[in-house]
């Protein structure tokens, strides 16, 4: 048992999780709450001292802590919901699976943890070949407003396979390692090769198995436009500059990225909310 933590630190690596995990309303079974901790320990290691720690029970396959409530019905509910946007965004899916260049596709936020909220949305990570970004982001958005359903896709982080890098930080390692995989045509693996440090942070994390869609090639006609060779650099970069421009003027959001390569929609500082609130939930316990 060790790791970044030190010897004996187990404790407060557990209530930094369990913290973290209350924020978002979500509960932890052992395995998640093993693969979320900032402290090295084995599966085995971890349950033994669940098992003799006081502060900490387990109820229908969840860790709580003594105090906690034991309510589960809200959280099955979320469950559920997350289970239906799936299959309700099934359809945007697997046409994206059959892009050819997209060769990275993965669900991430709150469905990728496997809860979600009535009013909540699918975010999905996209990683497409170079200089294809804006025009991907266009078909996406133009998918999900044709399918039934499909507006709850949300695609808020659309990258070129040249811009991969994430800054570091435990909000981030913990939103990578639990993103669920859909399409790897070798950007995802590399996604997660260069940023190999969210493994640092979380040295009990590991990639998620991916969930195999059906590639059904579904597109509106101008996407035959988008990909002639000359005029679809000339759109990319039209759609570029108007977007970014676009996007720009509207944002209030310092974690917001807008490029010729990257557009991360992180409009709402979910990142900086999220990392003031755990302090002050850690605050409270010490």
């Amino acid at each position: 048992m060790g790791g970044n933590w030190g010897e004996g630190m187990i404790d407060d690596a557990l209530n930094e999780v369990m913290a973290w995990a209350s924020i978002f309303e979500h509960k932890l079974n052992v395995s998640e709450l093993h693969r979320n901790l900032r402290f090295k320990i084995t599966l085995e290691e971890l349950e033994k001292h669940l098992s003799t720690d006081s502060k900490f029970k387990l109820k229908n396959g969840f860790v709580y802590l003594s105090k906690g409530q034991l309510n589960n019905s809200k959280f099955q509910q979320r469950q559920s919901l997350a289970a239906q946007h799936k299959e309700f965004t099934k359809p945007v899916l697997e046409s994206l699976v059959s892009c050819k260049v997209i060769s990275g596709l993965a669900i991430t936020g709150s469905v990728a943890a496997g809860v979600n909220d009535e009013e909540g949305d699918l975010d999905v990570l996209i990683i497409t070949k170079p200089n294809w970004v804006w025009r991907v982001r266009a078909l996406a958005v133009y998918l999900g407003h044709r399918h039934p359903n499909g507006g709850l896709l949300c695609p808020n982080m659309v990258m070129s396979e040249k811009s991969l890098d994430i800054e570091p930080s435990i909000y981030a390692a913990r939103e990578l390692m639990q993103i669920l995989p859909i399409k790897d045509s070798g950007s995802i693996s590399e996604f997660y090769s260069v940023n190999s440090w969210a493994r640092d942070l979380l040295p009990n994390s590991s990639r998620k198995d991916s969930w195999k869609l059906e590639p059904k090639p579904i597109y509106p006609w101008w996407w035959k436009v988008m990909q002639l060779p000359i005029l679809g650099r000339i759109i990319e970069s039209w759609e570029a500059k108007r977007r970014i421009k676009q996007l720009r003027l509207n944002s209030k959001s310092k974690e917001a990225i807008y490029t010729k390569s990257v557009c991360r929609g992180h409009e709402s500082s979910h990142k900086k909310r999220i990392e003031a609130e755990l302090t002050k939930k850690l605050e409270a316990v010490k």
